[in-house]
């Protein structure tokens, strides 16, 4: 039975518990990332700030921050996160709470998201996030999770709130509808999980009702002809992206909507021009790399949980949902599904929070995989 279990999973116990196909995937994305933001920022940093390695010198620069984090979170043990889950769920808060500091928060086009530190500025969210879900898969995994949703639920709201002040709705989507997926794998039953996510829909109404630029988002979505110029043009820029680059695509460097015509071209609409330049063929190339990416994370999960790391397997599923959801977003937003919202595309946009997050879960499914062979060597030792 023991010998079964091994074998199965033999791909994990290989090189220092190592799953390659998983990293092999994140360095696929992270190269076609570095790729397209050469072409689409060359032009741009010229025209902008006179040097046209501008950006790709602060990415580089990201890459190798990342790397260096990556090493040094995949050394840390779990058990750092479950002991000191409170500690975290309190620094979400402070966190998401300083942008409104004097002096430390950053304002951008109406929206607060960010703090400026003066060598480095951090979007708040994208960190306060993943703390927060340090302390609910903590919690959940300290009591059953009937007895635990409603205290788990009130503090995401919170924090919701906080993200929201910050004019951060695709945040607070993505943060509410991972902890739903979340609380959905942990046994949450299926009627108490659709009421409140009727809640969470009703209650979104007056939030995009009550603020005027979030309305005319969804009116633009449902029709961007009919304010072209507008709330419409970004959408429509990407959609002629998409229709000029066809199947084949114009060929790598070749994007006419770059030429400042696509706003954030290398960022929250990478995935239109990646479609302009490569074709649709290589845009299913992306889709694919992140579907694997997926699976092998709740792959890697479902053998934490058979391992008994209850608090592993709820962390990989709470990072395969938090790719897996922000790609999924961005992707429908370029495509014209979903209303528009600055959201990166992960492992390939530019950007440095959300780059950095990024290989700061790669550390975390790293040192996940490598507690489990641990796991499986002690109880090798035992059975001899």
């Amino acid at each position: 039975m023991l010998h079964n279990f091994i074998r199965k999973n033999i791909l994990l116990s290989e090189g220092q518990g190592i799953d390659h196909t998983l990293i092999i995937c994140f360095a696929a994305l992270i190269s076609i990332g570095f790729i397209m933001i050469t072409s689409a920022t060359l032009d741009h940093a010229y025209d902008t700030r006179g040097n046209s390695f501008y950006f790709i010198v602060k990415h580089s620069i990201y890459l190798v921050i990342g790397i260096i984090l990556s090493v040094i979170i995949s050394r840390i043990k779990l058990s750092f996160y479950h002991d000191y889950s409170k500690i975290f769920l309190f620094l979400a808060l402070i966190i998401s709470l300083s942008v409104f500091f004097p002096g430390l928060g950053r304002e951008v086009n109406g929206a607060k998201r960010w703090v400026d530190l003066g060598f480095i500025t951090i979007q708040v969210s994208e960190i306060s996030r993943l703390f927060i879900m340090f302390w609910v898969c903590s919690f959940i995994c300290r009591s059953d999770i009937d007895k635990v949703f409603n205290k788990c639920l009130f503090m995401i709201i919170i924090l919701s709130i906080i993200i929201l002040f910050q004019r951060d709705f695709g945040s607070t989507a993505l943060l509410i509808s991972t902890f739903f997926a979340i609380m959905l794998v942990a046994g949450l039953n299926w009627k108490k999980l659709t009421l409140y996510l009727s809640l969470a829909f009703i209650a979104a109404i007056p939030l995009i009702i009550y603020q005027p630029y979030r309305l005319k988002r969804v009116i633009s979505f449902l029709n961007p002809w009919d304010d072209p110029t507008g709330s419409g043009y970004q959408l429509i820029a990407s959609l002629l992206a998409f229709g000029k680059g066809g199947i084949f695509g114009l060929g790598l460097g070749s994007s006419v909507q770059k030429l400042n015509y696509l706003p954030e071209s290398y960022n929250d609409f990478i995935f239109a021009l990646i479609a302009e330049e490569l074709g649709l063929l290589f845009t299913l190339v992306i889709i694919i790399l992140f579907t694997i990416v997926f699976f092998r994370i709740i792959r890697l999960a479902n053998i934490s949980y058979d391992n008994s790391l209850k608090f592993a397997s709820y962390i990989s599923f709470t990072i395969g949902f938090f790719i897996t959801f922000q790609a999924l977003i961005h992707i429908l937003v370029n495509i014209g599904l979903a209303p528009t919202k600055g959201m990166g595309l992960p492992f390939i946009s530019y950007g440095g929070t959300n780059l950095l997050m990024m290989f700061i879960y790669v550390g975390l499914l790293v040192r996940i995989q490598i507690e489990n062979r641990q796991k499986i060597s002690q109880a090798v030792q035992r059975e001899y």
